[in-house]
């Protein structure tokens, strides 16, 4: 049985109670290099809309001066290279946010040193994802959302490799992406109605729309960052799927829901579970075996 998105939801609500200042200035610095990059682009590039066509726009371009371009490309090369140290401080902030620790601003930083590896799993992630995408839209979606919990174990277990972190990722995502997937689903109004909002007040005050805009676009983002944190947490602790379901049903019995339609659930939560728990064996003997088959039968460090 799917995990609702109310169920994240409102355990990120109960994780953001009385903490939402400092998870808005995690959100907003984590993503103020890019966002500092496109209005330098704004500011510094002729605006491609006002051009009639493609060859007066790159006579246009060409006209901007060199220093211009190198600053430019300076700025790009800093946000490549710092953006995934931050993202990987953004997850590890919001993940022990919803465990109830509070790591305050510095969190944001605390995974600073981690910045090479940080971009590999984004390099490594963008091309896996580009190359699903190429085949269709639907398959590159598909990698994104499998791939999607990679950052957070890099995040929770800087240790581990960049490969490793996905393939983690790969597993714990085996039965969920439906849910992720409506998770995810459920923000698109939010984000519908920020833009809304900052299209309206822009006609009234330019100044005042963008605030409100990039404000409302920030507070979705700091909402669905602590939602898509349970979701790790959920999906990567032992018996997490479990107690996430147990949960679920507490609230739907004080609801009110009719105990047939309960115990249905039920029994299909327990089947989905029992599939979880046999894929993960079959994993784990196909590592058994691969590992063992390189080794000799003789070997005396084959495992037993």
């Amino acid at each position: 049985m799917m995990l609702g998105s109310f169920y994240f939801k409102n355990k990120a609500k109960q994780a953001l109670s009385g903490n939402w200042q400092t998870a808005l200035l995690v959100v907003f610095f984590a993503g103020v290099l890019g966002t500092v990059l496109q209005v330098a682009q704004l500011l510094m590039l002729p605006n491609q809309a006002e051009y009639l066509s493609v060859e007066t726009y790159l006579q246009a371009a060409m006209e901007v001066p060199q220093s211009t371009w190198n600053s430019l490309l300076v700025l790009s090369l800093v946000t490549l290279l710092v953006s995934p140290a931050l993202s990987l401080g953004r997850y590890h902030y919001f993940v022990e946010r919803v465990r109830g620790n509070e790591l305050g601003f510095q969190g944001l930083l605390s995974r600073m040193r981690y910045f090479g590896k940080a971009l590999w799993l984004s390099l490594c992630m963008a091309v896996r994802i580009f190359l699903w995408s190429l085949l269709l839209i639907v398959p590159g979606i598909i990698a994104a959302i499998r791939y999607s919990m990679a950052p957070y174990y890099l995040a929770e277990n800087s240790d581990i490799s960049a490969g490793e972190a996905i393939n983690r990722s790969k597993n714990a995502m085996a039965n969920m992406k439906m849910s992720y997937f409506s998770l995810s689903l459920s923000f698109l109004g939010w984000t519908l109605a920020a833009t809304l909002l900052q299209t309206l007040l822009v006609d009234v005050n330019y100044v005042l729309g963008t605030v409100a805009g990039l404000f409302a676009q920030v507070w979705v983002t700091t909402y669905m960052e602590a939602a898509c944190a349970v979701f790790f947490l959920t999906v990567s602790q032992e018996k997490g799927i479990e107690k996430a379901h147990r949960e679920m049903f507490s609230q739907f019995e004080q609801m009110g829901m009719d105990p047939d339609t309960l115990d249905e659930m039920k029994t299909r939560a327990r089947m989905q579970e029992d599939a979880r728990e046999k894929m993960s064996k079959d994993l784990e003997d196909m590592y058994y075996q691969a590992y063992n088959s390189s080794y000799d039968d003789d070997d005396d460090d084959k495992l037993d």
